[in-house]
């Protein structure tokens, strides 16, 4: 092992080039990181900075202060100009995969056989741009390096060194993440350093860092200006400058740079080549920025080293010298004299572990010696590194991203079917390699030059479906859409297939979907048939999401079995997925089911874990829908199965929503608010139509919590009654209104739903919204309001139903049937009631059993029924209300009896405490409506409790009735 862990230490040698002065704090802060990570707890320094802020020459410091035996340092850094998705790991996973071929690094495995090497050694291969993954899924590549890394950490303290990470890309990011949250029990230090100026600062790194931050042992360090004391310690220490000198040298020096540690370096230097007397009020001869220092280095130098360096800066920030001397027109001797010239004016330095190679000092320098060629030249010389490029030869996806991005920078030169071919290139070996984010960034650029127009479309479809992968569902979707627009397009049934395929993951309506796939197929030439069976299965979907089963039924069974006439696994299963949506009857539920069975069966027959995701989730959809945990429980294995292999964050996302809804039916309220915490931070790293925040899948996930613990009196005041609905989930302000009692304002929202036609609008919620609408048709006694529900929550007799992909459970429709028809009067509702509470027990959804009962007692105490042991009910509810917390559930109860059971007396009448209320009021002398308005109820309501009332008692009518209530003593 001593001989791997010397293998990596590029930043060793170069602690010695120049004096490191200051940053004690934040070398103190890595070094107690270091002894942590040394006694086995994994820590991460994020060391974030402007540009020219020393954050590189701080990991340089660390590598050169750390022991030199007894720990194994591995370095990465990212370039400004990507060219592998992989960087920063690159260089690490190329010396760990060396080590692990020749048996120098032992797998840290249970039985690390030949095969688990191998396999290792491959996907490896992929990250260092070597080999494709071929059926490897991308969880198998992130194990891959984690395996690796852990290998590495079992035989001694690894610290891992990542320069540069703001330039990384997703896929980098994603493993990088990964690795920190797999590997909290180990020997390993891991520093990531960053830009933190705005332009710098991008989605990933925000994202992701944000995420990690929130893990033990991950803190941020940041680098601050230096401090006039540092600047005249390092004036002392490299420019041999006096003391006294030194003291009021740096003053200026630090006013003049800002405490930037590269512009401090670079004026020193200029500074220096006058000896001591330079540093003698220095400001008149300081240039006024660092861009002034580098062009006149720059420019002290003679025409021909300019040229060599002007290449050099186009190549990249560190140059391979054989290629810079192909790409020009000078002998090597002379370029190689170049390149001295420029390392004596601090333009480049040398790379100590590869000496055919020299770099730029800085980032910046390169950047400023870009910046001061004409825009033309660069042009001419990007062509020129493109071709020598080309010529040498070479393989994989970085060899390809460099050739590619230098054709493309020249390609106005007329070499623009070079650029388009190799920038495909390089986007189809970085999908191979399963940078799919890498992957639809390039087939983009290829698409935006191309003049080829069906090419070009064609490349924004690819890349339309490497954002699909990913999870981008609505930039796959803004893709698609312009081609399958145009009437002109070779593409254009291929385009409309794609953006329905987008389009329905976001469980949005159908429409558009169904314009252009109507249109597509109407004006098409396109004889490809397979191609035709899929349009034909994806206007089926998107006529069942909105709404019209019957026109996609009949679609989706021709395709499906012209699908399995032509056979194909790839057709079918297209297909299969398509049909899964349809129809929200019993009838329907079954059909599906038996397809999504089939569909999983066939994605695992074909390791197709793509099409799992969707045909597991359908199974934990329908499952639930069900009431069937069997179902449910098998799904969710198989939709884990899909997100870790192939860490889609959708998939994760579906799987969470199953996970919070099962928390939630079985009444574990902590866990669910739990649950939707973290699907709040996934959900935004997903593309979805639908708000994943607390305006919504989050929200109503919170409300339906907040409303289980009986907290929504805390936001009561954040509503009026009065609100407008312009802007507003007016389902959700109903079901606010009516938990807090705000009736009438709760009636005028559930009309506008009623009217407006808004509760059908959205498949995705449509069942959960018709739960809201019931609940407050039933609070309200409305009864032409029960009737508009009742007839739209039909269809979902005998099953469960939710929000969205169960982003929360609502228990079984027949509780809000039975409610309903309890209000209506309408025969039946006890044996809705029954099989509701039958589901809810053989789920063991001890929450949605409350919620039943307690909903039966309410029913049972407005109509007046006998035949059911009311006190037995509520006593139930109570008790498993009391145990999971659920103040809602206790609240129906103490509204519908009056107070809690086993407090009050039982009456040998029988009389409810709401009968009572009614019947004092008509003793008064009050109308039905009357008593309806007093007790804020509908009509309906005071007249069914005043018929049980005269049930109860014996009274023929309401004048007898008050005289019972005057001998019974209930007047007082």
């Amino acid at each position: 092992m001593a001989g791997w862990s010397a293998q990596e230490q590029p930043h060793r040698g170069e602690a010695a080039r120049g004096r490191f002065v200051g940053r004690r704090a934040e070398r103190a802060q890595l070094q107690e990181a270091w002894a942590a990570a040394r006694a086995g707890s994994r820590q991460v320094r994020f060391v974030g900075g402007e540009p020219g802020a020393g954050k590189s020459r701080l990991l340089t410091q660390l590598a050169a202060e750390l022991p030199r035996d007894g720990v194994t340092v591995l370095t990465g850094a990212c370039p400004s100009t990507l060219a592998s998705p992989y960087e920063p790991f690159v260089a690490p996973a190329a010396a760990m995969r060396a080590a692990i071929a020749d048996g120098a690094l032992p797998l840290a495995r249970p039985s690390p056989d030949e095969q688990a090497v191998a396999g290792t050694v491959a996907l490896l291969g992929t990250v260092v741009g070597e080999r494709p993954a071929g059926r490897a899924s991308r969880r198998d590549l992130l194990d891959a390096v984690v395996t690796s890394v852990r290998s590495a950490a079992a035989v001694e303290p690894l610290v891992l060194l990542l320069d540069d990470v703001h330039w990384a890309g997703e896929t980098a990011w994603e493993l990088l993440s990964y690795l920190v949250e797999q590997t909290a029990d180990l020997r390993l230090l891991l520093v990531a350093t960053h830009r933190v100026t705005a332009t710098d600062r991008t989605d990933h790194l925000v994202n992701h860092v944000a995420r990690l931050y929130r893990l033990d042992g991950v803190r941020r360090v940041d680098l601050p200006p230096l401090a006039a004391a540092d600047v005249e310690e390092y004036l002392q220490k490299e420019a041999n400058v006096p003391a006294a000198l030194a003291r009021t040298a740096a003053v200026d020096l630090r006013e003049r740079t800002g405490g930037n540690a590269y512009f401090v370096r670079e004026l020193v230097q200029t500074l220096a080549a006058e000896g001591p007397a330079g540093f003698v009020q220095p400001g008149g001869r300081m240039p006024p920025s660092v861009q002034d220092a580098v062009e006149a280095r720059l420019g002290a130098l003679d025409a021909e080293a300019r040229g060599t360096v002007e290449r050099a800066a186009v190549i990249g920030d560190v140059v391979d010298v054989d290629l810079l001397v192909a790409a020009g027109e000078t002998q090597p001797e002379a370029a190689l004299g170049h390149l001295d010239a420029a390392v004596d004016a601090y333009l480049l330095e040398p790379v100590d572990d590869a000496p055919t190679a020299v770099r730029f000092r800085h980032a910046i320098t390169r950047d400023v010696v870009l910046g001061a060629m004409p825009s033309a030249r660069r042009t001419v010389l990007h062509l020129r590194v493109a071709r020598a490029l080309e010529a040498r030869g070479g393989r994989g996806a970085a060899h390809a991203a460099q050739v590619a991005h230098h054709f493309e920078a020249a390609y106005v030169l007329g070499h623009r079917a070079e650029a388009v071919r190799y920038l495909r290139l390089a986007a189809v070996l970085a999908a191979e390699g399963l940078a799919h984010d890498e992957a639809a960034d390039l087939y983009e650029r290829a698409a935006a030059i191309d003049d080829d127009r069906a090419r070009a479309d064609d490349a924004t479809l690819l890349a339309s479906r490497e954002r699909m992968l990913t999870g981008a569902f609505v930039r796959s979707r803004a893709l698609a859409e312009p081609v399958a627009d145009d009437a002109a397009s070779a593409h254009r049934l291929r385009a409309a297939v794609q953006y329905e395929d987008a389009n329905w993951r976001t469980n949005v309506a159908g429409g558009r979907s169904v314009a252009l796939l109507r249109a597509a197929l109407d004006s098409s030439d396109d004889q490809d048939e397979e191609l035709r069976i899929r349009a034909k299965a994806g206007l089926g979907r998107a006529l069942a999401f909105d709404g019209e089963d019957e026109p996609g039924r009949v679609l989706f069974e021709r395709s499906i079995t012209r699908a399995r006439e032509l056979g194909g696994d790839d057709l079918l299963g297209d297909v299969l997925v398509a049909s899964l949506v349809l129809g929200s009857a019993v009838t329907d539920a079954d059909v599906k089911l038996g397809r999504a069975i089939e569909l999983s069966e066939l994605c695992l027959r074909t390791h197709d874990l793509l099409r799992l995701g969707p045909a597991a989730s359908y199974r934990t959809l329908l499952g639930y829908q069900r009431g069937d945990t069997a179902v449910v429980r098998a799904g969710l294995t198989d939709l884990r199965l899909a997100v870790e292999s192939t860490h889609q964050r959708y998939f994760g996302y579906l799987a969470g929503c199953v996970d919070f809804s099962d928390h939630l039916a079985a009444g574990r309220l902590a866990r669910a608010a739990q649950v939707s915490e973290a699907l709040l931070e996934i959900g935004h790293a997903v593309e979805l139509d639908e708000h994943v925040g607390p305006d919504g899948q989050y929200g109503v996930q919170q409300f339906v919590l907040r409303r289980e613990r009986g907290e929504l009196d805390e936001v009561r005041g954040l509503v009026s009654g009065d609100d407008d609905f312009g802007g507003r989930w007016v389902p959700g302000l109903l079901a606010l209104y009516t938990e807090l009692g705000m009736h009438d304002a709760a009636r005028r929202a559930l009309w506008w739903l009623i009217e407006s036609g808004t509760a059908e609008s959205s498949p995705g919620t449509r069942a959960g919204v018709l739960a809201f609408l019931s609940d407050a048709a039933v609070a309200l006694g409305d009864l032409e309001a029960a009737r508009v529900v009742r007839t739209a929550l039909a269809p979902y007799a005998g099953l469960n139903i939710m929000f969205g992909s169960l982003v929360s459970a609502m228990g079984s429709a027949d509780r809000y049937l039975g409610s309903l028809d309890a209000l209506l009067g309408t025969e039946g509702w006890e044996a809705e009631f029954a099989r509701a509470e039958a589901m809810d027990r053989a789920m063991g959804a001890h929450l949605h059993v409350a919620h039943t009962l307690a909903a039966h007692v309410a029913a049972h105490l407005t109509t007046g029924a006998d035949g059911c042991d009311v006190g037995a009910l509520a006593a139930e509810a109570r008790r498993i209300a009391t145990s999971v917390g659920s103040r809602r559930v206790l609240r129906m109860l103490d509204a519908a009896l009056g107070e809690p059971v086993g407090v009050r007396a039982r009456r040998a009448d029988g009389l409810t405490e709401r009968e009572i209320e009614v019947l004092r009021l008509v003793a008064q002398g009050l109308s039905n409506r009357e008593v309806a308005r007093s007790l804020v109820i509908s009509e309906n309501t005071a007249a069914n409790h005043v018929r049980s009332i005269l049930l109860k008692t014996g009274c023929e009518n309401r004048t007898r009735a008050a005289r019972y209530a005057a001998t019974q003593g209930l007047l007082d």
